[in-house]
């Protein structure tokens, strides 16, 4: 509110015992401005932070009135005691071209892409997948990389899955082919992780299994302890090839794509946290991760259902492809508040900020992917972060997507590990998200509908870099703002976009 301007206050009286009774001799008092008999706040002159108070039958109850300067427009509250979800990264396929693209062509624009995909638009996060017919006595991978077999028959054996033997407790080496997987690494995985960790920070790494259009004699989803071997073994070998493991394990890529019921998700989870459990792993679980949003709603009742589902699970996931709805989205929401578990959207070709800041509001994202990190070509669907024009080979121009310019505005600052907070607004015009990344400094996220004047309240005092992105301008600085205790940050975005501020 501005000076001058009023605003009524009601209390009601409850006991110890959450039950309410009628109040006697309500009396109220403010610290800053005025307060009449009836409970109607009236702001002083001066802006800042002020406490209305309260009292009757020897308790007391506060609330906090926010005062901004003349012509400051709608304020939006930065609420630090109201914490909710921990962020888990940005996450990007480990896909750039490497296997489809020509290899000088990549070799040119691999560096420079990894660099920008980590320190302009801030990805921290990758999906690696892993293919199902890692299990296969044939290394068909490395056949098409030396030539021996077309790049068509790669394709149409790269999901045919055969036992390595009939044991699941036992792995014969020769019956799993990581080459494919390994290129993946070396060419992706391996110098994404080195630059985020240049940055004094850790890439989170989501091993996933693909298995579309699985064929051969094994199926992993009527097989849970074949599939749990197929975990295991690859979890040992890329201990002992690189020295670390994944992060987490997402059960499988797109469930109801893959034919998968909840209910078979839900015995391969448990078989694999057994399984890796006992030989010393611990990631996290995500899943069902359906294609459709409405369908993860019903495989993950199906999988939690399963026995000992809870007792591993970490994340519910799923896409944006069907199913989308804000009723779908605030059941996911409301199903990891009561499995005390987080959320992630972890694909959707086409989806922009708007998409994003649903997600993380009614959705309670902690993760949220786009799809790959960039590819040799210049369509800008929303399905590469970073499309590149390859029509020179040798001078290949890496380009921001239309969509990343305002991913950027989340993505950069809020980091891994960051804790997202309660945020109001007066407009809904302005729609915020705050964040308090590990390092203590505060971000807010400001999805701007239209341009405009606004204010923030309830920032501790400091220094703030504010920066915004709109149709015509990209990441623009304003100059750095200094907030004394209690004062509020003015900001401005001259059209509709992303506003972002962060503690310097």
């Amino acid at each position: 509110m501005e000076p001058g301007q009023n605003q009524n206050f009601a209390a009601d009286c409850v006991g110890s015992n959450g039950k309410p009774f009628p109040c006697s001799g309500l009396a109220w008092t403010s610290a800053g401005g005025g307060i009449d008999a009836s409970g109607t706040f009236t702001a002083g002159a001066a802006p800042g932070n002020f406490t209305v108070t309260a009292r009757a039958d020897g308790i007391a109850g506060t609330a906090t009135v926010v005062v901004v300067p003349p012509g400051s427009g709608p304020t939006i509250t930065v609420v630090p005691t109201v914490a909710l979800q921990t962020m888990t990264g940005w996450e990007a396929t480990a896909q750039a071209g490497q296997e489809e693209c020509d290899p000088v062509t990549f070799a040119n624009y691999r560096d420079p892409l990894y660099d920008r995909v980590v320190t302009e638009l801030g990805i921290n996060r990758l999906r690696l997948p892993i293919l199902s017919g890692t299990e296969n006595p044939v290394d068909y991978f490395a056949d098409f990389l030396a030539g021996r077999i077309s790049r068509d028959e790669w394709r149409t054996r790269r999901l045919e899955t055969i036992n390595d033997n009939s044991d699941p407790t036992t792995a014969a080496a020769a019956g799993f082919q990581f080459t494919q997987l390994d290129f993946s690494i070396d060419n992706v995985v391996a110098p994404i992780r080195s630059r985020v960790s240049a940055r004094g920070e850790r890439l989170y790494v989501n091993l996933n299994p693909v298995d579309f259009d699985a064929r051969g004699p094994l199926l992993y989803r009527n097989a849970p302890a074949e599939y749990a071997e197929l975990i295991l073994t690859t979890f040992q070998h890329m201990q002992s090839r690189y020295g670390w493991t994944p992060d987490a394990v997402e059960i499988v890529l797109e469930a109801d794509n893959a034919g998968w019921s909840g209910t078979q998700v839900g015995h391969a989870l448990v078989a694999t946290g057994d399984r890796l459990a006992a030989a010393g792993y611990r990631p996290d679980f995500i899943a069902p991760s359906n294609a459709s949003m409405g369908g993860a709603v019903t495989d993950f009742d199906e999988m939690v259902a399963v026995p000992r589902v809870t007792q591993y699970l970490t994340d519910l996931a799923y896409h944006r492809y069907t199913g989308v709805s804000d009723g779908n989205l605030q059941a996911i929401g409301a199903r990891a508040v009561a499995f005390g578990i987080r959320t992630s959207m972890l694909e959707h070709i086409g989806s922009g900020y708007q998409d994003l800041h649903q997600d993380l509001t009614l959705g309670r994202n902690s993760a949220w992917q786009q799809f790959i990190l960039g590819w040799c070509g210049t369509g800008d669907n929303g399905g590469a972060y970073y499309p590149i024009d390859v029509s020179t080979p040798t001078a290949p121009e890496i380009r921001l997507g239309s969509r990343t310019r305002f991913l950027q505005q989340y993505f950069r600052d809020v980091r891994l590990g960051a804790v997202r907070h309660e945020a109001t607004s007066t407009s809904g015009t302005f729609e915020p998200l705050a964040f308090r990344n590990p390092t203590g400094g505060w971000v807010v996220v400001v999805k701007a509908n239209a341009g405009g004047t606004f204010a923030v309240a309830g920032l501790p005092g400091g220094t703030y870099g504010v920066t915004y992105t709109t149709a015509a301008e990209l990441r623009t600085a304003l100059p750095d703002a200094p907030l004394g205790p209690g004062q509020p940050l003015i900001a401005t975005i001259p059209a509709s976009g992303v506003l972002t501020i962060t503690a310097q």
